[in-house]
């Protein structure tokens, strides 16, 4: 028997199908433009809209109902934002990493779990745009606090997968002497991030390569500059595409290099059966869904002993352990490494 209380119990369990359907939908009306469109000129109707955008009238309509029946959109002679809807515009850069990116991964979650199988797609354009969005408040800040440790102040940052440059322009902008030397192994991304250092004006301190990370090592750097090579959340994919040798190479041939040069690192500390982490609330917004996905696709999460231990090995001491602010992670799961070559390497 159903039961009285069925229909309650049917709404209750279809809440995670409605969450799933709300997420793309909001992901939709922000990376096609629609809302642009409505945050700079309210009140427009569909049929503009979708002139505007190129995109079919009637399933545009839709779309617009639905999430006005969410509560994000309301239809008054023309079609406005709700204040809930504009609230999410510094939250944009987690949708364009988790669904513009990150959404085919979750559907391939089934086949992904199958013994020998392939590891799972991403849309790495997406994740390296969602990733650089959501550095300006986390990992950008605590990259700059700890760049303010170096000696020197003509410095130059070799960011390693830099992605669509956003993290790389930021910080050149946040320190005007800096020059920036960009690498990123795929090609969509680096002709983002070359017309990003074109279009912020800085084609004069800031080049971009397409390469891979390992490529670092043939970069040619004046000796005279105090030189810092960054890898933010990029030493987690060479550990699962190449090998944790291949880091340790990547590190300890730079230092050999660049024997005055530093590293910066930021990564993960990966903790999922870590109740206190898991059971903050962003613990489970985010960093449960973010650890799933690095299990499936070529990424391998480490906890913080190992990247101790695999810095030690590679010759390099840690200066300064730091993290993001509290008002914004409070987590304490992101990690910040400032490291120099060990004094008995």
């Amino acid at each position: 028997m159903a039961g009285n209380d069925f229909e309650q119990r049917l709404a209750e369990a279809l809440q995670p199908i409605r969450f799933f359907a709300l997420a793309h939908a909001l992901y939709v009306v922000m990376d096609c433009g629609v809302y642009d469109t409505l945050d700079a000129e309210s009140g427009l109707g569909t049929t503009t809209i979708a002139a505007r955008h190129g995109l079919d009238a009637q399933r545009l309509q839709a779309l617009c109902h639905y999430l006005a029946n969410e509560g994000y959109l309301v239809e008054d002679g023309g079609w406005y934002l709700t204040g809930k809807a504009r609230a999410l515009a510094p939250f944009r850069p987690w949708y364009t990493l988790l669904i513009g990116g990150y959404a085919q991964t979750f559907l391939q979650l089934g086949p992904a779990l199958q013994d020998q199988a392939p590891w799972a797609g991403r849309d790495g354009a997406k994740v390296g745009v969602g990733s650089c969005g959501i550095s300006r408040y986390d990992a950008l800040p605590l990259a700059d606090r700890l760049l303010d440790r170096l000696p020197g102040k003509r410095l130059v940052v070799v960011d390693l997968g830099c992605g669509d440059g956003g993290f790389l322009t930021e910080l050149a902008h946040r320190r005007p002497g800096l020059r920036g030397i960009g690498v990123e192994p795929h090609p969509a991304s680096a002709r983002l991030a070359e017309k990003r250092v074109q279009r912020e004006g800085l084609t004069d301190r800031v080049t971009i390569h397409q390469g891979r990370a390992a490529d670092a090592v043939a970069v040619n750097l004046p000796a005279h500059d105090t030189v810092c090579f960054l890898a933010a959340f990029v030493l987690q994919e060479m550990l699962e595409q190449e090998s944790t040798g291949a880091v340790e190479t990547l590190l300890r041939k730079t230092i050999d290099r660049y024997p005055h040069a530093h590293w910066l690192i930021i990564e993960v500390d990966h903790q999922p059966t870590d109740r206190h982490a898991m059971a903050h609330a962003l613990g489970l917004a985010y960093y449960n869904p973010y650890f799933l996905l690095h299990a499936i696709t070529e990424q391998r999460l480490e906890p913080a002993e190992f990247w101790n231990a695999l810095f030690q090995r590679a010759g390099l001491d840690i200066l300064t352990l730091d993290h993001p602010t509290n008002n914004i992670d409070s987590t304490r799961l992101e990690l910040g490494y400032l490291l120099h070559r060990s004094q008995n390497h």
